[in-house]
C-alpha cells in the first residue's frame, strides 16, 4: 500500500504529463511525414469527417500506448530501486466468473 503512494507521483509525472507530450509529439511528425500537413482538429473546416476522426482514433491510440509504456517502465524501475511493486500482483477474475464460482 505505501508503495502505491509514493509511486502515485511518479505515475501521475510519467503516465499522464511527459507520455502526452511524447505521443503528441510522435503522432504530430507521423502525420505531417505521410500526408504532408498538419493533423486535423474537429474545427479544421476543410477536413473530412472520415479523416477527423481518423485523426482522432489514432491520435488517442498513440497517446494511450504511450502512456501504458511510459507507467509501466516507471512501475518496474521503482521495483528495481525499491524492491516492491507499485501495482496490483495479479489481475483480477472478471466478475461474471468470480459469481459462478469456478
Amino acid at each position: 500500500m505505501l508503495a502505491r503512494i509514493i509511486f502515485m507521483p511518479i505515475g501521475v509525472l510519467l503516465g499522464t504529463l511527459l507520455s502526452k507530450r511524447v505521443g503528441e509529439a510522435v503522432f504530430a511528425d507521423g502525420w505531417e511525414r505521410s500526408r504532408g500537413t498538419q493533423p486535423p482538429t474537429a474545427t479544421t473546416e476543410l477536413a473530412s469527417w472520415p479523416e477527423v476522426a481518423a485523426a482522432a482514433a489514432l491520435r488517442g491510440s498513440i497517446i494511450a500506448v504511450t502512456a501504458a509504456t511510459f507507467t509501466r517502465a516507471g512501475a518496474t524501475g521503482f521495483r528495481y530501486i525499491t524492491g516492491f511493486w507499485p501495482g496490483e500482483q495479479t489481475r483480477q477474475p472478471a466478475a461474471r466468473l468470480q459469481s459462478r464460482g469456478d
